[in-house]
């Protein structure tokens, strides 16, 4: 997901006081315990390291007995495979690990995976010309998830609200059939399903997207506190991998989408420019942003429009939520 790289996430006005630095306790490299890491993944381009690593023997490089990814599509369906403990880990977006994080559950954000400027958006026909013109028209988004922040992102900075439309609760992968239909007169999704809905139906168009937002959609990897303490290992040959599978990207990037689109189920071709839309940090931009920017503006701020959507009923402290252990070991 792209943002800027120099002022990560002023989103919705505001930051906090001085960067402070999150406590760690930084630890020489860990012998890589044996067993297979599992993990729960979405559908999602901002998820794709982990395909390249995959794909490209970077898990086993680093030690990784083997790596499992665990499908989902919905959020609700990955809140309930991380209360199952089938896993070690999940892929998520910021204001998602709020919520669960909220349901009593003790994970750790270990690694800012990605951040979205055009991979997530608002598409309508192109008879609507602007948000505005939503008003009194139904939208086809995923209630709690990523689409529901940005269209009640745009609706606010045009001086509306989500009463101001008729909610159709689709899961991502569905909207587009919604608006295809006839049943929404406009979607909220994110790729691969945006490049799909655009190739199959001409008259649509991006109305609004995350880059109108900087920050407000990003994703981490996140681990539980049990993996943390018991596979230490693991969780730094994990980040390890990440960073690893960033570099091969950097310098191969065609190679690299082609195996990530294999991955989400789609073909590189139909993805056509998506990947501009997406930015994956490296190891570096984790070490800055994890103790700076992301703690003092970005978890704030998602953390209040979290709160003023109704999708979490309590704060959280970025400092209770990270834990650079495994990134600080590197």
């Amino acid at each position: 997901m792209n943002i800027s790289r120099r002022n990560l996430m002023m989103l919705m006005g505001g930051a906090v006081a001085a960067p402070y630095v999150i406590s760690s306790k930084a630890f020489a490299a860990a012998t890589v315990e044996p067993g297979i890491f599992k993990m729960s993944i979405q559908p999602w381009i901002g998820y794709g390291m982990w395909y390249v690593a995959q794909e490209k023997g970077i898990f086993a490089a680093n030690g990784l007995e083997g790596v499992e990814f665990v499908p989902y599509v919905d959020d609700a369906a990955d809140l309930a495979i991380l209360a199952s403990g089938e896993v070690q880990a999940t892929n998520a977006a910021t204001h998602n690990v709020l919520q669960h994080l909220q349901q009593g559950a003790h994970y750790k954000i270990v690694l800012l995976e990605d951040f979205s400027s055009t991979a997530d958006a608002v598409v309508s026909p192109k008879s609507i010309a602007s948000i505005t013109d939503l008003k009194g028209k139904s939208i086809a988004y995923e209630q709690g998830s990523t689409s529901h922040l940005l269209i009640a992102d745009a609706l606010k900075k045009a001086g509306l609200t989500l009463n101001d439309i008729t909610t159709i609760n689709t899961p991502a992968a569905q909207a587009a059939a919604a608006v295809l239909s006839g049943s929404a007169d406009a979607m909220v999704t994110y790729e691969p399903y945006i490049s799909a809905a655009l190739k199959a139906d001409p008259g649509l168009s991006l109305l609004y997207t995350a880059a109108e937002s900087p920050g407000l959609i990003s994703d981490c990897f996140v681990v539980t506190e049990e993996t943390l303490k018991g596979r230490p290992g693991q969780v730094r040959a994990m980040v390890k991998s990440w960073g690893d599978a960033v570099d091969a990207y950097n310098k191969n990037p065609a190679e690299c989408q082609a195996i990530i689109a294999k991955g989400v189920g789609s073909d590189a071709s139909e993805l056509g420019t998506t990947f501009a839309g997406v930015h994956y940090y490296t190891l570096a931009e984790n070490k800055a942003l994890l103790t700076g920017d992301f703690a003092t503006k970005t978890f704030p701020a998602v953390n209040v429009a979290s709160t003023d959507l109704g999708l979490i009923t309590k704060s959280f402290e970025a400092k209770d939520a990270i834990d650079t252990t495994a990134l600080s070991s590197l």
